[in-house]
C-alpha cells in the first residue's frame, strides 16, 4: 500500500465504505419495515412478507464490511480467506433459511462450507 497522503486518503475512503456497509446491515436487519417502505413501493403486509430479504441483505452487507475491515487490518491472507468464507457460509445459511428450494443451499452454502473445511484441513496438516 502506498504511504503518504494518497495512502491515508485510501484508508479513510475504505473506512467510509466499511461503515456504510455495517450501517446498512443494521438498518436492513433491525429497521427493515421503515427501510423497505422508504426504498420501495411496498407497504403493510407486503413489507412483512419481505422481512427475510432484509435479513439476507443485512448479512451480505455486514459480511462485506467485515471482510473489507479484515483485509485492511490483517496481512495474513489465509486468516482473511477463512473469515470471509465463514461469512459466506453464514450469509448463505440466512439466505437459504428464508427462501424456498435448495438453490442457495446448494450453490452458495455447500461450496463455501467445503472450501472452508478444506482450508482448515490444509492449515492443520
Amino acid at each position: 500500500m502506498e504511504s503518504g497522503i494518497p495512502g491515508l486518503l485510501y484508508k479513510l475512503a475504505l473506512l467510509v465504505v466499511i461503515a456504510g456497509h455495517i450501517f446498512f446491515a443494521y438498518g436492513q436487519w433491525f429497521k427493515w419495515p421503515k427501510l423497505c417502505e422508504k426504498l420501495t413501493n411496498l407497504v403493510g403486509e407486503e413489507v412483512e412478507k419481505t422481512a427475510f430479504l432484509g435479513r439476507s441483505f443485512a448479512s451480505y452487507n455486514f459480511s462485506i464490511g467485515c471482510g473489507l475491515l479484515l483485509c485492511m487490518v490483517f496481512l495474513d491472507d489465509v486468516t482473511v480467506e477463512a473469515v470471509v468464507l465463514i461469512f459466506v457460509v453464514a450469509t448463505a445459511f440466512v439466505g437459504a433459511k428464508g427462501t424456498s428450494g435448495n438453490s442457495i443451499l446448494l450453490l452458495r452454502l455447500v461450496p463455501a462450507a467445503v472450501a472452508l473445511l478444506l482450508l482448515i484441513v490444509i492449515r492443520l496438516f
